[in-house]
């Protein structure tokens, strides 16, 4: 199992867990503040020794791997089908602030005034969420492709939903950023398929052990 793969694997259920904590608030007006907290924390691991220490551990994103390897065997699931264009999306904006140094420096200039906080994240969940949701709707809304959100009605209303959807495609975005990084490529998805799914049935079973 190479290390490219593992990164890339990883990166990738940073995504699908930060999209299916979007779906389960935009579709069931459920919280998982556990998982939540995991995607969050991740916009502030700014020099991590691996890609496993950005999300703690890999229990962490057991959810985000299992989604991830539904998407790759389960083409006709609507919940998986919902997350890659939500995922596409934000790839392609994920490139458009990687290539722009001055929204790059706003974005890190706020997680760092966010830091203190973070350390403290169960208790300051909602006022970091409000802040991220707010960097979010300045600074990434207005680019495009806009990422659309679909769900109930009544529950995309709440603006206490509305911040956490936005929070939470803040941190997809910085998994995309992630894989990326790792060598990842839109291409790579189809044609390493097997690969993917490989490293995500070692990556489930290293967390058993």
């Amino acid at each position: 199992m190479t290390s490219e793969y593992i990164n890339k694997t990883i990166a990738l259920a940073g995504i699908h867990q930060a999209l299916l904590q979007v779906q389960n608030i935009a579709w069931h007006d459920q919280f998982n503040e556990s998982e939540i907290d995991v995607c969050l924390a991740s916009l502030f691991q700014r020099d991590p020794d691996t890609y496993v220490d950005v999300f703690g551990n890999l229990f962490n994103i057991r959810s985000g791997l299992n989604a991830l390897k539904q998407s790759f065997t389960n083409k006709r699931d609507k919940k998986a089908l919902e997350r890659a264009r939500y995922m596409v999306n934000l790839m392609m904006l994920s490139k458009n602030i990687k290539n722009n140094s001055q929204l790059s420096e706003q974005i890190g200039t706020t997680l760092s005034l966010l830091e203190e906080a973070a350390e403290d994240m169960p208790q300051q969940r909602n006022y970091i969420i409000e802040r991220l949701a707010q960097l979010y709707q300045n600074a990434i809304s207005p680019l495009n492709p806009r990422v659309i959100v679909y769900g109930e009605p009544a529950n995309l209303q709440p603006e206490k939903n509305a911040a956490a959807i936005r929070a939470l495609l803040l941190a997809g975005l910085r998994s995309c950023l992630l894989w990326y990084q790792a060598g990842g490529y839109q291409f790579n998805l189809l044609l390493g398929k097997n690969r993917y799914l490989a490293t995500i049935d070692h990556l489930l079973d290293s967390d058993l052990n």
